[in-house]
């Protein structure tokens, strides 16, 4: 910067020092591939124009023959070094950069992002907040600024044609009753706007017309985050039926009412055909008009320390980072991070009773969440057995109703603080001991009351 400030000497100077710093280069990289006597000149070149730029004061006749001769015999050997490139010079210092991350996340810090609510209110997966007539969306620099600060990204679906929303709703058997659903596919979504990735699809249909609507993997639009033990409201329901009790009662009551288009198969993005019933909403769209608005925040993001477990044993009450890849009951969806609360070490006993969690007979110590849960302080909900509904194909579940259990040699119990709703070692069994990634020290993202060290 500034280089037009000056003199015509520091400007050969610099010059000269670049091309001593590229001929060092290729004197070190390339001298396997060079003959003898092409090594020799290059040594009598750098050396040649070192001498030029130690003179003092510099000779600007001298220091500009030493780098014409050095540029021309760079040309002869210096291969993909020559010429000196600005591109491959940030090439390079980017493969250091990786490498030199990748080891330190590898061994020292790894960030983490809490994908679900399942340790909610300790840390929070995605959450969302819905834009209706009676709650505008914030302009372009509110926008802008929740962004940076929640990491808040609006979503927005738009009518294809004039008509009547319908949901296409799934229908099947549990027990003795009748389960809706809505059908989704996976499909591919770009991550930041950029990166390519997997997503949710919704199709709805305004008009005739299919709309496919797209979000995170993680993210559910019928179901809301539960608080206090009660399923949230979902962003459906209170986009499209605020002044019903849930979105599940509206589409229920539409369903008995008869208020149903059609009935029949529905080809889904990935290629799959769903038998589905196209339930009326009574509500109408002109062609453009925003039928959904709402935006995500993203989950809490942890720095984890991948360092302490190689010398201190993860003890009890610990956030706890693990991945999934040698869990037999999760493998089969790949080898992903979770975090939970370790909750139960090799040897400990354990039991779930009268929605207490004990352990070697005793109620949990360690982590205020197992006080605060044990005693069902607000928000905290307590601890619930093992549901056969939410375990894993072919898996009887951990902590059933009355049992108590012997946590085995190499392995550990992971728990969520949202005990409720929390998909965790009663319904997939134990953590390997292999498995054990680290313990979550400090929250870095989104800036919020929850910014700082890791609970």
């Amino acid at each position: 910067m500034f280089g037009f400030l000056q003199s015509e000497n520091k400007k050969l100077r610099s010059a000269a020092k670049n091309w001593l710093y590229l001929g060092q280069k290729v004197y070190n990289f390339r001298k396997d591939e060079l003959s003898g006597a092409e090594i020799s000149e290059l040594a009598r070149r750098i050396d040649e124009l070192r001498a030029a730029v130690k003179t003092k004061p510099a000779d600007a006749g001298k220091l500009k023959l030493a780098i014409e001769a050095m540029e021309d015999h760079m040309r002869k050997v210096g291969g993909a070094f020559y010429p000196q490139s600005s591109l491959g010079e940030n090439v390079d210092f980017a493969l250091y950069f990786l490498i030199i991350y990748l080891g330190f996340t590898a061994f020292f810090i790894k960030p983490f992002k809490i994908p679900t609510n399942s340790m909610w209110p300790t840390y929070n997966g995605m959450t969302s907040e819905v834009w209706t007539e009676d709650s505008e969306a914030p302009g372009f620099a509110s926008r802008t600024l929740r962004f940076l600060t929640f990491g808040a990204i609006r979503y927005e679906m738009e009518a294809p044609a004039d008509g009547e929303l319908l949901i296409p709703v799934r229908m099947g058997r549990r027990g003795s009753g009748v389960a809706i659903d809505l059908p989704t596919a996976t499909v591919s979504k770009r991550h930041h706007l950029i990166v390519p990735g997997k997503g949710v699809g919704y199709t709805f249909e305004v008009g005739g017309k299919p709309v496919l609507f797209k979000v995170p993997r993680d993210f559910d639009l019928a179901r809301g985050m539960p608080i206090n033990g009660v399923q949230g409201e979902s962003i459906l329901g209170k986009a499209w039926f605020p002044d019903e009790p849930s979105f599940w009662d509206a589409i229920q009551k539409r369903i008995v009412d008869g208020q149903v288009a059609r009935r029949g198969r529905m080809t889904l993005p990935d290629g799959r055909s769903e038998e589905v019933a196209m339930v009326r909403t009574g509500m109408r769209f002109k062609k453009g008009d925003t039928m959904l608005s709402f935006d995500i925040h993203t989950g809490d993001q942890l720095f984890v320390d991948r360092m302490s477990y190689h010398f201190v044993r993860p003890k009890v009450g610990d956030g706890f980072v693990f991945r999934t890849g040698e869990i037999r009951n999760l493998s089969a969806s790949g080898d992903k991070y979770y975090i939970k609360r370790l909750a139960g070490t090799p040897g400990d006993t354990m039991k779930i009773e009268d929605e207490r969690l004990l352990v070697n007979g005793d109620p949990a110590t360690g982590s205020i969440a197992f006080s605060k849960n044990n005693s069902k302080e607000p928000p905290y909900d307590g601890y619930f057995n093992s549901d056969p509904r939410q375990t894993a194909s072919g898996f009887r579940g951990l902590l059933r109703n009355g049992e108590e259990i012997m946590v085995p040699d190499d392995a550990y119990v992971a728990l969520g603080d949202n005990s409720g709703h929390s998909y965790d070692s009663r319904g997939w069994g134990y953590v390997p001991e292999s498995m054990i990634v680290g313990r979550p020290v400090m929250i870095f993202y989104p800036f919020t009351k929850r910014f700082g060290l890791a609970k």
